[in-house]
């Protein structure tokens, strides 16, 4: 037997004595996927718990499905992780409360941003034009001056 030969039956034998030991998840329902990518994984940033491959989120899938499979509605499926993780757990969060002052905080600054940049500007120009015409109320003075001086 050649190297090749050696080498392929260790390598053979190796995989043999050291079974995989990747758990199979079982499959989910499409409701229980949507109730999974409704909610943002505790450990993966930015992901839902649909998307994410970490241990938790695989266990909160499978939670979901049982519960899903016990008749729980996907409201009470939702409020049982929020109980357990905070409100912070759903990927849109409800508008109430504080979070309502989250989502609308940004439009009410602006709208106020706006309403100041344009009373500033505003008042600026007025005294602009008010200066513009005292200068013109000098100038025609001093013009009178000279007419006057050159008069006599």
């Amino acid at each position: 037997m050649g190297i090749a030969a050696w080498v392929l039956t260790l390598v053979i034998l190796l995989v043999l004595a050291f079974p995989f030991s990747v758990a199979a998840e079982e499959p989910l329902s499409p409701e229980a996927l949507e109730i999974a990518n409704e909610l943002n994984c505790p450990v993966c940033e930015g992901q839902s718990v649909r998307d994410s491959n970490s241990q938790l989120a695989r266990q909160m899938r499978q939670v979901i499905q049982q519960k899903l499979d016990a008749g729980e509605s996907p409201e009470q499926i939702k409020a049982y992780f929020v109980e357990r993780y905070g409100l912070g757990i759903l990927r849109e969060p409800p508008k109430q409360g504080f979070t309502w002052a989250l989502w609308w905080g940004p439009v009410v600054g602006l709208v106020f941003g706006v309403a100041v940049l344009y009373a500033y500007l505003s008042h600026r120009a007025a005294a602009a034009e008010r200066q513009a015409a005292e200068l013109d109320a000098e100038e025609l003075r001093r013009v009178e001056e000279r007419l006057l001086s050159e008069a006599e």
